[in-house]
């Protein structure tokens, strides 16, 4: 949802995108995420969090947000123990975030989304398919690692270099008097299949995954026992329908599950750890 945000230009004009990748030498570098990775990141964050605080402005003026109930007062207090471990534990990654969270009221929208920065987005909808506090801490901390590992950052840069790589593709062929234009339409349909599935997919897929396992471990250590986070997708698998993983961003549910119940020892032994437990919280 973010990188669409970003691709519809209500967060990135494409001026903007074109801009970067020429002044790119100035301040592009690989930087290791909060995971360790080596992660290659064009757009200052600066720049970025200050984009995704607009189109956060925009969408809380084009939705109804759910205030001064039970549920936003647990949706917040849930948000305030994930915050308060990413301050403490991963400080250097969430320099210049001006934390906010708000409950959109959308009850067909199983939805959620951290924007760089720190600004969230609960969507009513997910709420019942939680159904408590420490599965909502699964789907918030997820969406919260994306923000700490800069996945927006990192996919806006592999969108511009596709971008590019299409346009130098299509420039190389136009100069090639002996391709036809039939070829020419084949070969670039065939770099756009190329870099989507043999790329763009398995490198969103990979950020998922990181996320998964990084909210996996803010959860725990917030207190909230970790078992509910594939418990949860376990629900979320039976509330909708999946497409093949090679054709989708996320991985799918049957391999999220199976990665989160295998980090289960590890998520148990910094709950463990947690000064304070919740358990599953309250119910919603």
């Amino acid at each position: 949802m973010i990188l669409q945000l970003l691709l519809e230009g209500k967060m990135i004009k494409q001026y903007t995108l074109y801009l970067i990748l020429i002044l790119s030498p100035l301040f592009t570098g690989c930087q290791s995420n909060a995971l360790g990775r080596n992660a290659l990141t064009i757009m200052p964050s600066s720049m970025l969090n200050s984009q995704a605080e607009q189109a956060y402005a925009d969408e809380k003026q084009k939705n109804k947000i759910i205030k001064n109930t039970r549920q936003s007062h647990l949706v917040q207090q849930v948000a305030n123990r994930l915050i308060m471990v990413a301050n403490r534990d991963y400080a250097n990654y969430c320099q210049g975030f001006n934390w906010e969270v708000v409950l959109f009221d959308k009850p067909k929208v199983k939805n959620a989304y951290c924007m760089p920065g720190g600004k969230i987005a609960i969507y009513s909808g997910i709420l019942p398919v939680c159904q408590n506090e420490a599965a909502l801490a699964a789907v918030m901390g997820h969406e919260i690692s994306h923000a700490l590992l800069r996945h927006g950052n990192e996919r806006v840069s592999q969108q511009i270099g596709l971008t590019t790589l299409m346009v130098g593709a299509n420039y190389a062929l136009n100069k090639n008097e002996n391709v036809s234009s039939v070829q020419k339409r084949n070969i670039l349909i065939a770099v756009g299949l190329g870099s989507e599935f043999g790329v763009a997919l398995p490198f969103s897929r990979m950020h998922e995954r990181e996320a998964d396992y990084l909210g996996l471990r803010l959860m725990a250590k917030a207190g909230y026992i970790p078992s509910e986070a594939p418990a949860l997708w376990k629900r979320m698998q039976a509330n909708g329908k999946s497409m093949p993983e090679f054709l989708s961003t996320h991985p799918s549910d049957a391999s999220r599950i199976k990665d989160l119940e295998s980090k289960q020892q590890e998520a148990f032994s910094l709950y463990r750890l947690a000064p304070h437990k919740y358990g599953k919280g309250e119910n919603f």
